[in-house]
């Protein structure tokens, strides 16, 4: 396995609101203690886990609650490591939607709005969401490793990065398959 889609992630208030809907901790306070006990235990092994395996690139989704990941400690879209990439939505004009996630914890864009998406049976609809974009980076990833299988995870996520356009403010990193691809080119020349 060199890459991995990770269209998923979790928050605080999510594993607060599981234990409150199933009636867990006395009160308010006591299920507020569990809930970070039970979300730093779950956070710090996915980071561990993620962190054990350099050679595989994982991309997550930043998420679509139009918050900071960072902030309000969405894993594992909040992390930092040299083998992820957390992967912010935009529309087919390259702009940010209203729904995507945010902080310096998000390192490129996709689009993640009205994808063609194919249901159980064959069945397509559009849908949106940072789960549309994440599998976008993943595509690209899987390309460029179909070019050149020995690139490196770091390798890998440079010609990602080095190929993404930069927004004029700067604040979105939109992917650039073409010019990954060049790149990757140029590089084997």
């Amino acid at each position: 396995v060199r890459v991995v889609n990770m269209s998923w992630g979790w928050t605080l208030k999510e594993v607060e609101g599981m234990l409150e809907a199933n009636g867990i901790g006395k009160d308010a306070e006591e299920r507020s203690q569990l809930t970070r006990k039970i979300f730093d235990i779950y956070k710090d092994g996915l980071y561990n886990a993620i962190k054990s395996a350099p050679e595989i690139l994982f991309i997550t989704a930043a998420g679509n609650s139009d918050n900071d990941v960072t902030f309000d400690e969405v894993i594992p879209s909040m992390f930092d490591l040299p083998n992820l990439i957390t992967v912010g939505a935009v529309d087919q004009a390259g702009e940010e939607t209203g729904f995507t996630s945010f902080g310096k914890s998000v390192d490129v864009h996709a689009n993640g709005f009205e994808v063609d998406s194919y249901l159980p049976g064959g069945d397509k609809i559009e849908m949106s969401g940072t789960s549309m974009a994440s599998p976008n980076v993943v595509n690209l990833a899987a390309k460029l490793l179909a070019l050149d299988y020995s690139l490196t995870t770091n390798e890998l996520i440079q010609l990602i990065l080095n190929g993404a356009d930069k927004s004029e403010d700067e604040r979105l990193t939109l992917i650039n398959p073409k010019k990954s691809v060049e790149l990757l080119q140029a590089e084997k020349k």
